[in-house]
């Protein structure tokens, strides 16, 4: 497993670094100290399976290296990290297909479990940020800015399709439709399928 770490402070990427390699004994970790070299890092083999991405960095003060993420299939194996978590980011974060968010001042063992779940394909925010985003409606049932393919998986759910018709249906792997699955009920702030297909549902006949 090939990791990059994209953070402006030395000590969090060699911190993360030996956090992540001490239950992930086979990986091996790079670090970017900028945009830039992030850029670089993506050009060369190895790719990169996962991406750690501080998306404040000095040299993109506009998160133009996110914004290209979004816009690739690199934004399907990017976790974001941050020391001032912001709402509207995660928001964007889970409409784009990123697999997840963690707090620089999350403790060592919830980053492990959250990077657990992920490697499992699960969103992961944490607990405590997650009833916060639900309380400030930062989660909800207006659908704009889920990528396209997002918006394909959650038409599918919403037909009452299984994993493996969306699968069939889009030319995906069963994994990659449990993470899009996973993503999409994030995205709302559901559990489940059904709660998708109620909350939606309602909104479609309010409009």
């Amino acid at each position: 497993m090939n990791i990059l770490i994209v953070d402006d402070h030395p000590l969090t990427c060699q911190g993360l670094a030996a956090l992540l390699s001490a239950t992930q004994p086979s990986a091996k970790v790079q670090s970017a100290y900028s945009a830039a070299q992030a850029r670089t890092a993506l050009q060369h083999l190895p790719a990169p399976d996962w991406i750690f991405l501080d998306i404040n960095l000095p040299d993109d003060p506009h998160h133009q290296l996110f914004r290209s993420l979004c816009e690739s299939s690199w934004i399907d194996h990017t976790v974001l990290i941050s020391a001032e978590p912001e709402h509207l980011l995660i928001h964007t974060a889970l409409a784009a297909g990123a697999r997840g968010f963690i707090p620089k001042t999350a403790d060592p063992a919830l980053v492990l479990a959250g990077f657990a779940r992920i490697l499992a394909g699960e969103f992961y925010i944490p607990p405590a940020l997650l009833a916060s985003l639900r309380d400030t409606g930062a989660t909800g049932p207006s659908s704009r800015g889920l990528s396209p393919r997002l918006q394909q998986v959650q038409e599918l759910l919403l037909r009452g399709k299984a994993n493996k018709m969306i699968a069939r249906e889009l030319g995906l792997s069963d994994h990659t439709v449990k993470e899009y699955v996973s993503s999409v009920l994030m995205f709302h702030g559901v559990n489940n399928r059904l709660e998708l297909v109620l909350r939606l549902g309602a909104k479609r006949q309010e409009v």
